[in-house]
């Protein structure tokens, strides 16, 4: 019998230094029109119950440290998923003054979702690639 769980993924998500455009793509995965949760995906609190960290922003100089700490709580195996073009190095953000080169970047993120903000199903569809990963 197939593991009903083998797809499900604990979501740790850290904004560093996003408008926010991002979050609210990422809130309506909650909502009925696409309720992720019927997958078997759910943001967690904690990140020694994640599985995927996701990231926004370009990783200004306030999240750095913050967000190595909470990769560095994080049980492996981990996929770190970028969302959004700040996050992926490009973006409105890109070169401003104490932002990095972009929090995917920065933290190696292993699949990144591109778009400004993305979609909730590109979204969706990088979470599947996390959970592939992870397999």
């Amino acid at each position: 019998m197939a593991n009903p769980f083998a797809h499900a993924l604990g979501i740790r998500h850290l904004v560093c230094g996003s408008c926010n455009g991002c979050e609210h793509e990422l809130n309506a995965l909650a909502g009925p029109a696409y309720d992720t949760s019927q997958q078997g995906w759910g943001i967690v609190a904690s990140p020694r119950h994640a599985d995927v960290v996701t990231v926004t922003g370009p990783m200004t100089t306030a999240m750095r440290a913050a967000a190595a700490a909470t990769l560095a709580a994080t049980a492996q195996p981990c996929v770190v998923v970028a969302i959004g073009d700040c996050a992926a190095g490009e973006g409105p953000w890109a070169g401003a003054p104490h932002a990095g080169t972009g929090a995917g970047i920065e933290l190696d993120a292993a699949v990144t979702v591109r778009g400004c903000p993305p979609t909730p199903t590109a979204i969706a569809a990088g979470f599947a690639e996390a959970a592939r990963r992870l397999r």
